[in-house]
């Protein structure tokens, strides 16, 4: 080989090479996604559930990107043609305002294979844009120690807290899910729904007096562990949570008429990378959601699932329990507030 030859081969590789390093960061770009989690444990449960089983499935990366889901949104509304995040866990009513103004991609099995073994309710809620995977109750959390016989219904509760007979701690207007988690749920057990709201605010003037509210979860377990109230409007989770960590005075109830369902949803924005379905599989999957589960202690949704006996005694199946009917709540949640700012102020 000449020398002009061999200087003409070399120029050639460095070309091919600056070619290569220059293209390597796109590739390696491609290879790595941006999916969401809360903070706290549930940053660990999505790491070790969701991160781990998907990288070493496809050899690519998932970086975790902490927040909330208005903020990831936003952060999607500001860029749809090139989203910061291809992943995103949110509220159903936050779904179905994303799903309206055409920011998400439809879910099929063609595309998520294990969306199969999760009950159509849950994808059905959302149109299609996105699917629950995971749920609370909220229902009857009690103190074993001065509630020694728990109501079993919404309606004992609301009869025998206006009584006196134990002092009841609500969430309050400061808490987002209180229209869903107390408004419609309490309205729809004394028989009324999202167009009559008129048993809840009856209810509430009768228990007044002896209810006090609660603006964070923690505020609930103060109520409950300092005496201050003796039961109240209350998570699964979050109460079994509280018991695990020593808490073994606490219990609860899904009353018989149905607790409301508190669920999240994953959702995938449009001109998200395509390797963003494979994540999303993995977190429907039975594997990856039983150990969600038995990290949270929240239900989950693929049918595959089998809990163990202790997890399964907690867990209120999802036909026990009511979806809230989001779009419509969300059409009438102001009036709602209005009223209850003049009629309870809480």
């Amino acid at each position: 080989m000449t020398d002009l030859t061999r200087r003409s081969l070399l120029r050639t590789s460095a070309a091919a090479g600056t070619a290569a390093l220059a293209g390597f960061p796109a590739l390696a770009q491609s290879r790595e996604i941006t999916v969401t989690a809360l903070g706290g444990v549930w940053e660990e449960a999505v790491r070790k559930s969701f991160v781990a089983p998907f990288e070493q499935k496809t050899g690519a990366k998932a970086n975790v990107l902490l927040g909330s889901p208005p903020q990831w949104l936003s952060q999607v509304e500001a860029n749809p043609q090139n989203p910061p995040i291809d992943v995103i866990i949110a509220t159903p009513d936050l779904a179905i305002s994303a799903a309206k103004t055409d920011l998400l991609d439809t879910f099929t099995t063609e595309r998520l294979p294990n969306l199969a073994d999760i009950p159509e309710e849950f994808t059905k809620a959302l149109s299609g844009k996105g699917t629950v995977f995971d749920y609370g109750v909220a229902g009857i959390t009690y103190n074993k120690k001065t509630v020694k016989n728990p109501p079993k219904s919404f309606r004992e509760f609301v009869d025998r807290t206006a009584a006196g007979e134990w002092t009841a701690s609500l969430p309050g207007l400061t808490y987002a899910v209180t229209p869903i988690m107390l408004i419609w749920t309490l309205a729809k057990a004394l028989g009324g729904g999202v167009e009559n709201v008129d048993p809840f605010f009856q209810a509430m003037a009768r228990m007044r007096k002896n209810v006090v509210f609660w603006g964070g979860p923690n505020d609930f377990f103060n109520h409950l562990s300092s005496g201050e109230a003796d039961l109240g409007i209350y998570f699964d989770g979050r109460t079994w949570a509280h018991v695990d960590a020593g808490a073994d005075w606490m219990d609860f109830v899904n009353p018989s008429e149905g607790g409301s369902i508190n669920a999240l949803a994953v959702i995938k924005p449009k001109n998200a990378k395509p390797l963003a379905w494979d994540y999303v599989d993995v977190m429907l999957s039975p594997e990856a959601q039983l150990r969600f589960a038995t990290m949270l202690n929240y239900p989950v949704t693929n049918r595959k699932v089998v809990y163990p006996d202790a997890l399964k005694r907690r867990f209120t199946p999802w036909q026990q329990a009511h979806f809230p009917p989001y779009e419509e709540i969300a059409k009438v949640r102001s009036a709602w507030v209005d009223r209850w700012n003049r009629e309870i102020r809480g």
